[in-house]
């Protein structure tokens, strides 16, 4: 606490007395001169200001409002002086002893809170209490979640038409015939839908798929829905259904087979980069990027070329009905609309994927609203566009093997 000032000598009243408030004494000495008399009063002795200092006669009303007035005094706090320093007039016992009964109740809110609802917080969870149960629980409602995503009630069983999507250059076919082999174990399936938006490729591989439908074809209906673009090596997979639906502006034809043969000697001589090649036959090194052809390699290439066309229209002109003559007349390597290939008899209808499945859904007395058995999806998302990207720079895979032709053979 802070210190009090010390006190000044006793001064009588009659000396100072118009500037007793100024001194920084005065409040503490008229509070000791009033407090005297009360004092004396209460203990039945006679005090000394009164006998001494106390003025009578007239100037005791004087004393006395100046007494008054040094109470009120007492009540202002001194420049400096703080009041939580000021200690508070302590409570009587009997006010105390219910708060020291009961400590923080009634400052605490918590406390009103009944004990079983805090044993009801704290009580240990269900999965803790029951752990077999509760895990038992999630990995049913798992597997049924599972169960609801990747099958249905048509799912189960019954008769289906299966779905074979051909998209993109024609390479790799093998995911396509293992599909087309367990079509062919399943007895539910009636019929097969195919879909075809492709461009052509590989002349091998489009004839390999082709011969592979049309083997699938022999036990069940097979229907073809060609998509935006079916041409050249999609038009020889589309021949292998039973009937054939195109779009009106679907790209298709293109009935004929090409050879490519990079060159890149020019760009080789001009960085100063050289191969020689040994070989044990004239034409093993036929075709190589590294050296334009010879006259009797073009020759032997054309033969190979024509002997594949040969191929190619005589598939049409068996799935079609049609004479060798008439398909070689369409073998120009022009490509048809939809609507155009209807008039040449390259397609059976003009419709679209669902008017397909309507013609096969009666051929094969299935519901047409029953769900297409599909294949389901191996490859990531990344992977189709590399494969692309890797189909388009075959040529340049082919020239890396040294004395191994670089020459694809395209429909």
């Amino acid at each position: 606490m802070k210190k009090a000032m010390p006190l000044p000598e006793p001064w009588s009243e009659t000396e100072n007395a118009p500037h007793s408030t100024a001194l920084p004494g005065a409040r503490d000495v008229h509070l000791s001169q009033a407090a005297a008399p009360a004092a004396a009063a209460t203990e039945g002795t006679p005090s000394p200001a009164a006998s001494d200092g106390v003025p009578t006669g007239p100037d005791a009303a004087c004393h006395e409002e100046q007494t008054a007035a040094s109470a009120k005094m007492a009540d202002i706090p001194l420049p400096g002086e703080d009041f939580s320093l000021k200690e508070e007039p302590r409570r009587p016992a009997s006010d105390t002893a219910p708060a020291a009964a009961c400590p923080g109740q009634a400052q605490c809110p918590l406390a009103r809170i009944p004990e079983s609802a805090w044993k009801e917080l704290f009580r240990r969870p269900f999965r803790r209490r029951h752990p077999l149960i509760f895990w038992g629980i999630v990995l049913l409602v798992l597997a049924g979640l599972a169960a609801a995503l990747l099958l249905d009630e048509e799912d189960l069983g019954g008769e289906r038409i299966a779905l074979l999507e051909v998209r993109g250059p024609i390479s790799d076919v093998r995911a396509h015939l293992e599909w087309l082999d367990k079509l062919a174990a399943n007895p539910d399936v009636k019929g097969l839908l195919v879909r075809v938006d492709s461009p052509g490729g590989s002349a091998a591989a489009s004839q390999e798929l082709y011969e592979a439908i049309a083997a699938l074809g022999k036990r069940m209906p097979v229907a073809v829905s060609m998509g935006g673009t079916a041409a050249s090596g999609g038009l020889m997979v589309s021949m292998a259904g039973k009937r054939i639906f195109a779009n009106a502006a679907t790209v298709t034809g293109s009935i004929g087979v090409r050879m490519d043969i990079p060159q890149i000697r020019q760009l080789l001589d001009k960085i100063g980069v050289g191969q020689e090649t040994l070989t044990t036959g004239p034409y093993k090194d036929a075709g190589s990027m590294l050296r334009p052809l010879t006259r009797e390699e073009r020759e032997y290439f054309e033969g190979l070329l024509k002997d594949m066309h040969d191929i190619f229209t005589g598939i049409v002109a068996a799935a079609r009905d049609m004479p060798q003559a008439k398909v070689a007349e369409l073998a120009s390597g022009k490509v048809f609309t939809g609507r155009e290939a209807l008039r040449l008899g390259l397609v059976d209808e003009l419709g679209t994927l669902s008017d397909a499945r309507r013609w096969l859904a009666e051929q094969c007395h299935v519901p047409a609203s029953r769900k297409l058995l599909q294949r389901p999806r191996e490859d990531k998302w990344w992977q189709q566009p590399l494969q692309s990207l890797f189909q388009s720079l075959l040529r340049l895979d082919t020239a890396a093997a040294g004395t191994s032709p670089a020459v694809l053979y395209q429909m």
